[in-house]
């Protein structure tokens, strides 16, 4: 990773070069997208907005072209592009600006929120404009699915996600952005800055406002109906910035000594076949700005 962070910084060309490889790379390994965006966040970091915008501006036509080329459908790649590239030069902007990895987690999660809002704003009927996409992409599989697949179960579980799909949207990609950014700000510290990442990832925490916000949105989805269909929406990108600072929680206190590794292993295991752990590590990075969960189980940032 070192190697590679060198050969991006080395100039705009390698730049612009593995940002957009990495983009194009992405369409048959979605997990090179986060890489793409975390080269293009590593020069924002160190150079400035400027640098992140040339480095997009650059990027773009590459993908594009291969997008038409591949797909034949270059705007379709230069959406993809856009979704995923301005919140992450933001984000990388902030922490530049601010160098407070909170702040720039929160922003993301902002962007998250203001996305969420906005598609609500556009769409009159987020709900049935979900179904009625999901089940149009899904009609082919169904034709072709086995007798044995129950269709009317399958569209039932269809109409039930539309319900969350704009919040579920929106907090992968805050999820995608943070892990990017959390990525970029590795390779800075590998360059510039050895040793200076892991002090500021495992101090990572929001305040204490942050957790009030959650605590009224889920309010929210306590009403119910329609309002609490909104609400659940807002509350899934929220819960992205507390599931990175709980995972900052779990570093902290299990990354001291052997044996809280394995446990960190354990962890992560656990979390392949235990989905619903996400939430308990949303929830220290609830707790943590009221109790100090870290400084309790004995964390110390020297």
């Amino acid at each position: 990773m070192g190697a590679l962070a060198r050969f991006i910084m080395r100039g705009k060309s390698q730049a612009v070069l593995v940002i957009s490889s990495l983009m194009i790379v992405s369409w048959l390994l979605s997990l090179a997208s986060l890489l793409a965006s975390a080269a293009l966040s590593l020069p924002t970091l160190r150079r400035g907005g400027r640098e992140g915008l040339l480095m997009m501006l650059g990027a773009l036509p590459l993908v594009a072209l291969a997008g038409q080329l591949v797909m034949g459908d270059a705007l379709q790649a230069i959406g993809f592009c856009l979704i995923m590239w301005i919140p992450v030069v933001l984000v990388s902007l902030v922490l530049r600006e601010t160098t407070q990895l909170s702040l720039s987690v929160m922003t993301a999660v902002g962007l998250g929120v203001i996305s969420v809002m906005g598609f609500y704003a556009i769409v009159d009927d987020p709900t049935s404009f979900w179904d009625t996409q999901l089940l149009e992409a899904m009609k082919p599989m169904l034709a072709q699915s086995p007798e044995s697949v129950d269709g009317d179960r399958l569209t039932l579980t269809v109409k039930m996600f539309s319900r969350f799909a704009t919040g579920a949207i929106a907090a992968g990609s805050v999820l995608s952005v943070l892990i990017s950014l959390l990525i970029a700000r590795w390779w800075q510290a590998l360059l510039y800055n050895p040793g200076g990442f892991r002090p500021e990832f495992l101090g990572l925490g929001l305040p204490k406002w942050a957790s009030l916000i959650l605590i009224l949105i889920l309010s929210g989805v306590l009403l119910g109906g329609d309002v609490g269909i909104f609400a659940a929406n807002l509350m899934l990108p929220v819960f992205m910035g507390f599931i990175v600072t709980g995972f900052a929680i779990i570093h902290a206190v299990c990354g001291g000594s052997p044996s809280g590794r394995f446990w960190l292993i354990g962890v992560y295991i656990a979390l392949m076949f235990i989905a619903p752990m996400l939430l308990l590590i949303a929830l220290l990075g609830v707790f943590d700005p009221w109790i100090n969960i870290r400084k309790r189980l004995g964390y110390n940032p020297a």
